[in-house]
């Protein structure tokens, strides 16, 4: 069984919203943007509607749009395309519809719910929200931030219908169960094993008769466990005075010097990870750059399908292809004037040693000699930032080695489940011994998708989506005249932001990072 939602259903009533039936209004690129997002979640897609409300159908110059509905380039194309799933209004009717989104709307349209963003700013209120303080111009932070505040709104929209689950469940499968008649552990274990290798475990009956031996089923599974659990859902919870601040800055705080924020400067990046981080911040730092390189770095060689379900470069017709060529090319369509470079491998130690008389790193393992060439090290090297879009902290504290070693800065990003968190890593501001601890930056477990060695976890196109565009925008801030712009660490919970201001390392570490690492 290859469910495209599977990773989310141990989160949400995937049926509840499948049969949703949601009106959308605001911006061109707001609706955009919600509309791409709810694809991700599967809305509407099964007996609900979607329901479009917008002033024109000008061209959306959300990066998104393209890679999510190639086949459209009008909100009407998608009635053609997908049939009663969607429908253009003119009018609203509340009593027609679930709930009722808007983002970036210039009017009030009575919705349930609405969204605004700006620059670094972005705010979900239950009420209407004015832009008179803020001047009507282009602002390079504006396309993360927006993609940031529809996933905020999502996420409340979620909470207003009772669409989530009340307790999460991580991941669910079958298991094959026999019972040895033997009370011998080890003769069990000899006579009975999974087929194909895969490991059985065995422990004694409770009548201490006999052996019981249980193996999990892989993917693809024979069904869906799911189907086989109910699962108590949260109460609805009406959304009366909801006012969350999701951006970088407050959205009634005075004028920042990031709101003056205008250009963005050339600049040559490693993107460590493709999924479901980077298949969000990839796009919207590769629409900004006026030049440069972004080198997109993923070992994983094959894309599956409940990847599809929060990473947004890839769709059906790329199931089985490697990640890093499937990014590289739909990248590069996004903008002629950059260079995307593909690299399917994974970062290791000795991408980092460079010089013999260098003792800074402590070699676990090298690059395999006889193996094929490989020029990360070069991108390494000749980047100034790096994003790590990574799913464990060892990987996180190579790269962030990496970026100290060569004098990079290091956007962090993480997500699992409904949690997911954001944060700048440079030589001032110190590295990930310094914010984590030893023990949790040299943690090897791998919180992961997928089933085989590693704890899996369900994972949601609200939160990835969320953090990935906000380690753009943190990318972006780097590469514009701001590079002495403070950062905050930024945690998401369920829709909600936490900005904590990091100016320096912990007044116990007086060392040089290096020195930690």
């Amino acid at each position: 069984m290859q469910n495209r939602f599977f990773r989310q259903l141990g989160l949400v009533d995937q049926e509840r919203l499948q049969s949703l039936n949601v009106l959308v209004s605001g911006s061109h690129e707001g609706i955009s943007d919600l509309l791409v997002l709810f694809q991700q979640l599967g809305i509407g897609e099964q007996d609900g509607q979607i329901g479009i409300l917008c002033e024109d159908e000008k061209t959306s110059t959300s990066v998104f749009w393209d890679l999510a509905f190639p086949k459209c380039t009008a909100f009407s194309d998608l009635v053609t395309v997908y049939g009663n799933r969607y429908i253009v209004v003119d009018s609203v009717h509340t009593e027609d519809w679930d709930i009722h989104l808007s983002l970036n709307s210039s009017s009030e349209l009575g919705a349930n719910l609405y969204g605004r963003s700006w620059g670094p700013r972005a705010l979900v209120s239950s009420e209407p929200i004015a832009m008179e303080q803020f001047e009507h111009h282009t602002h390079p932070l504006s396309p993360s931030l927006r993609i940031a505040c529809a996933s905020a709104l999502v996420e409340a929209m979620l909470t207003s219908i009772g669409a989530k689950n009340g307790i999460m469940v991580s991941d669910a499968w079958f298991t094959v169960t026999c019972r040895i008649e033997t009370t011998d552990t080890t003769k069990a274990a000899e006579y009975v094993t999974g087929m194909n290798g895969f490991p059985m475990s065995y422990q004694p009956t409770s009548d201490g008769l006999a052996i019981l031996a249980r193996m999990r089923i892989p993917h693809p599974m024979p069904g869906n466990p799911y189907e086989f659990l109910n699962i108590k859902k949260e109460l609805k919870q009406d959304q009366v005075n909801l006012h969350h601040n999701v951006g970088l800055v407050d959205w009634d705080s005075n004028p920042t010097e990031l709101d003056g924020m205008s250009s963005i400067l050339p600049v040559d990046a490693v993107m460590l990870g493709v999924g479901g981080l980077g298949s969000w911040a990839a796009p919207l730092l590769a629409q900004q750059m006026p030049s440069g390189t972004l080198h997109v770095v993923d070992g994983d060689l094959s894309i599956e399908r409940h990847n599809l379900n929060r990473q947004v470069l890839y769709h059906e017709a790329h199931i089985g292809q490697a990640k890093a060529v499937v990014a590289e090319q739909r990248l590069q369509e996004l903008n002629a004037n950059i260079n995307i470079v593909a690299h399917g491998e994974h970062l290791l130690p000795g991408h980092l040693n460079l010089e013999e008389d260098d003792e800074s790193d402590e070699q676990i393992f090298d690059l395999d000699e006889d193996g094929p060439d490989s020029y990360l090290t070069d991108a390494l090297t000749s980047s100034s930032l790096y994003f790590g879009c990574l799913d464990n902290m060892r990987a996180r504290t190579l790269l962030n080695e990496a970026a100290l070693k060569f004098e990079a800065t290091m956007i962090n990003g993480g997500s699992e489940s409904i949690h997911a968190i954001v944060e700048r890593l440079n030589a001032s501001e110190g590295c990930m011994v310094c914010r984590y601890g030893r023990d949790s930056a040299y943690e090897s477990e791998v919180i992961s998708c997928t089933e085989e060695g590693a704890r899996p976890i369900a994972s949601i196109a609200t939160t990835t989506a969320w953090a990935g565009a906000m380690m753009a925008a943190f990318g972006l801030i780097e590469a514009s005249e701001l590079t002495e712009q403070s950062a905050p660490r930024l945690q998401w919970h369920k829709g909600a932001v936490q900005r904590i201001q990091v100016n320096s390392k912990p007044p116990w570490l007086n060392e040089p990072c290096l020195r930690h690492i």
